[in-house]
């Protein structure tokens, strides 16, 4: 349904007599995926952009950057109002001229001789202090070899003796000191 043919549908529920005529301009767009929007008047910042449809009333461009076939960026709002409209190519031209002057640019930085004396003075002195802690370093890694070769020498030993099935060998050891003490019976009766 356009606005064309919803306002003349109101008109005719308020029982106007008259279809007064009015021309309300159009812009219209499409988006990179396909899409087509448009709005009322022009696609400016303060309007409403609308997705078109075919039938029904036309919903809301959802909330985002939209960019069109065109390169035009449409930032959507809530209730497909439109907050900004900018150029895409235009961004991306000042970007390259800015990626290509830094290109162009050089540093040429010469250090005076002066500088050069101190710093060598600065690097032995760091030097210097960093050097009983590089033999503490190398003590804790000799201690960390020898903690790693007797926690695999551990590791590698089962964590207790394994474990026996002694409910068998008890049932025999029952069986056994019965059958000892029958035949130690036995043989008291046959003796007398």
């Amino acid at each position: 349904m356009t606005v064309q043919n919803a306002l003349r549908k109101i008109k005719v529920m308020l029982s106007v007599d008259e279809v007064v005529a009015t021309e309300i301009k159009m812009a219209d767009a499409i988006l990179v995926d396909g899409t087509a929007v448009y709005a009322e008047g022009e696609i400016e910042v303060g309007n409403i952009l609308y997705v078109t449809v075919e039938e029904g009333e036309a919903p809301f461009a959802p909330e985002a950057i939209h960019e069109t076939e065109d390169g035009t960026l449409i930032t959507v709002g809530p209730n497909g109002e439109i907050m900004e409209v900018t150029e895409k190519a235009a961004e991306a031209v000042t970007e390259e001229v800015v990626e290509e002057a830094m290109d162009e640019v050089a540093v040429v930085a010469e250090v005076p001789e002066e500088a050069v004396a101190p710093t060598e003075e600065l690097l032995a002195g760091i030097a210097e202090l960093i050097t009983p802690f590089t033999e503490e370093i190398a003590t804790l890694n000799e201690e960390i070899t020898a903690l790693k070769a007797r926690f695999n020498k551990i590791a590698g030993e089962p964590a207790a003796s394994p474990i026996r099935n002694t409910f068998s060998e008890t049932t025999l050891a029952k069986k056994t000191m019965e059958a000892n003490r029958m035949d130690a019976l036995r043989a008291i009766r046959q003796s007398k």
